[in-house]
Order: structure tokens, then sequence, then C-alpha cells
């Protein structure tokens, strides 16, 4: 190869190597938050209640997409959400029932919004602020019967929702309680279970030390798991 071919070369593959640079998407933000009680239908992909829920079971937290849908998956990939006739199983509830969120990622929030079969019911809003890793909300007046519940927690500074629905019976009485297993601790999260579900970014605390989840499981003690296993060890607490 001739001087002049070998610069020509070489300059092809010094202007290449930036638009190779620009094309290369971004990662996607890590995720972020889903109803656990009464257990919206990605809480029952993940436990194993409703089984062939596809990725949406390792990852009930990430069902993301733009504000405005009113869809059980926001529109998302997580169109198995959508399908009424799936064998979701229906939560026997009060007309004033407390929801339960867990979130991985603590957006700053617009406001929490429960539609009723599709209709606004009740909305909540936190003056904008990040929220903590378990929110619950007081929803009162809910209608007798059987319904589907769409929980949308909208994101302050990102045209962005994620999305929770829940079928339940409403059958008067009393209110329901938050859920209490795991108990939240403070700032070291709550104490680790044998048979609870862990999904990225949650954290536990076992034997006085502090760990996060790195990615989905059941069963595995944090401490035994190894530098590059599923907990992550984020020291004393």
């Amino acid at each position: 190869m001739t001087l002049r071919r070998r610069l020509a070369v070489l300059a092809a593959a010094t202007l290449a190597a930036p638009l190779l640079t620009v094309i290369i998407p971004a990662s996607p933000a890590s995720a972020h938050g889903w109803v656990t009680s009464p257990p919206s239908r990605q809480d029952q992909c993940a436990t194993g209640v409703v089984s062939n829920c596809g990725s949406i079971q390792y990852e009930p937290q990430s069902v993301e997409a733009p504000k405005g849908s009113r869809n059980c998956s926001g529109g998302s990939s997580f169109t198995v959400l959508d399908d009424d006739n799936k064998g979701w199983r229906v939560t026997s509830i009060s007309s004033s029932t407390t929801f339960t969120w867990r979130n991985t990622a603590m957006h700053r929030t617009l406001n929490w919004q429960y539609y009723v079969d599709g209709n606004l019911h009740q909305t909540f809003t936190n003056g904008n602020a990040q929220p903590p890793q378990i929110v619950n909300h007081p929803v009162t007046g809910l209608p007798g019967g059987r319904h589907k519940i769409l929980a949308v927690w909208n994101i302050y500074d990102t045209a962005m929702a994620f999305y929770a629905c829940v079928d339940v019976n409403v059958g008067g009485g009393g209110p329901t309680n938050p859920p209490t297993n795991p108990p939240p601790t403070g700032n070291c999260g709550a104490a680790w279970s044998a048979s609870a579900v862990y999904t990225g970014g949650m954290v536990v605390s076992h034997k006085a030390r502090k760990y996060t989840a790195r990615w989905w499981t059941q069963g595995e003690e944090p401490g035994t798991t190894g530098e590059w296993g599923v907990w992550q060890d984020n020291g004393a607490c």
C-alpha cells in the first residue's frame, strides 16, 4: 500500500470514530417502583402467584412509559399486564384501603394518581420531593364490587410515569393496613426474609449489616453469595 493510500485510510478511520460514538444508544435508567399491597399484577408475577409473565417477573419495578396512559403496562413492552383474562388474583379490600408502593429509585414526584375502571378517583402529592423506599396512600371512598385500579406515579422532571394495576373486590368495612413483612427499619432497610422476593435496588438488613440486591432473588442469604453475588454488602448498620 502506498503512503498516500495509508494516509487516506487513516483519515477515514479518524472521521468514523466520533460517528460511532454518537450512534451508540445510552443505557436505560435503572428502575424504579411498583405497588406491592394490595398486590399489583406485576407483583403477582414477581412472587409467582401468576406464571408465564415473561421478563416482568424479574423486574416488577420497571413498568415505565410516557405519562397519560391508561394501560396497565403504560404502553411499555410488558403487554402481558394488559391481559384482563390472565387469571390475576382478585384481592378483597374495604372501601378505605392503604396502597403501598415499593421504590427502588427515588425520583422527584409530580403526583400519584389512582384510577378506578379508567376514572380518576384520588390524587396524592408530596411537594415534588423524592419519596422514601416505602410509600403508603390511604385511598378512600372506593365503590363496592369488583374493579381494576390503575395506580400511576408521575415523575416531576421527566415525561415518564410508572404504572401498576390492582384487581380488587371492594366489600366495605374498616380500612386495611399496609403490609408489615418485611418491616422497614430506617436507613438499614427491612430485615431480610428467606421467603420474601427482592428485586434489583432493594435494601435489607441482616446480622447488623446493610445489603442491596443486584437483581431478583429469593431465599439467598445476604453475606453468603460472595463479592459478585446477588447481595452487595454496604457495611455495618
